[in-house]
């Protein structure tokens, strides 16, 4: 089973082992720090919800970090996956 679209995988294929590492490290950073961002904006809007402000505003920050994780996260498995292969 392979979690990477046919066409998308030839094209990671024809990227150097070295620099799929380098990218699939990047890109699991940055979707750690995303995740971590929606953590705390989850935080904040619980925090603000019981002071009695209303944390609508953080909706689209929200889904944006959110959105990020996820293609971050699907970048960089398939980047590890490419360097995992052997040449």
């Amino acid at each position: 089973m392979n979690i990477v679209p046919t066409r998308i995988q030839e094209q990671i294929g024809r990227v150097d082992r070295n620099y799929a590492l380098y990218i699939g490290i990047s890109a699991g950073i940055t979707a750690l720090w995303s995740i971590y961002r929606v953590f705390w904006l989850v935080y904040t809007a619980a925090t603000f919800s019981s002071v009695g402000w209303s944390p609508v505003s953080l909706v689209f920050p929200l889904v944006f970090w959110a959105v990020v994780a996820v293609g971050t996260g699907l970048v960089s498995a398939a980047f590890l996956l490419r360097y995992a292969k052997q040449p």
